[in-house]
């Protein structure tokens, strides 16, 4: 299995791809709206990229109903954290399905 830092290092190379930040400018906490100026075009973009990455499927729906499980309903912004923390279940999800 993957390990968090591997797969921060591919979130923050696809991140990087799609909102052109320098390296470096990504760390965990960052929020995608706040910090990355993201727009909601964007996530589409990102998961695509997370997704040939990592060979596994980033639902943004899904993460965010992960998400505001964890964090409530009224977020109005996710972090990397976030989506890692996702990634990770929905990693370990998988392999509980083999």
């Amino acid at each position: 299995m993957i390990s968090e830092k591997e797969l921060f290092d591919k979130v923050e190379e696809a991140v990087r791809t799609v909102l052109n930040t320098d390296e470096g400018e990504i760390k965990k906490e960052s929020m995608f709206k706040a910090d990355l100026d993201a727009e909601s075009i964007d996530y589409l973009d990102i998961s695509y990229e997370i997704e040939q990455r990592t060979g596994v499927e980033l639902d943004f729906t899904e993460a965010l109903q992960y998400i505001t499980d964890r964090k409530g309903s009224d977020i109005t912004d996710i972090s990397v954290q976030d989506v890692l923390d996702y990634m990770m279940y929905a990693i370990k999800e998988k392999e509980k399905e083999k």
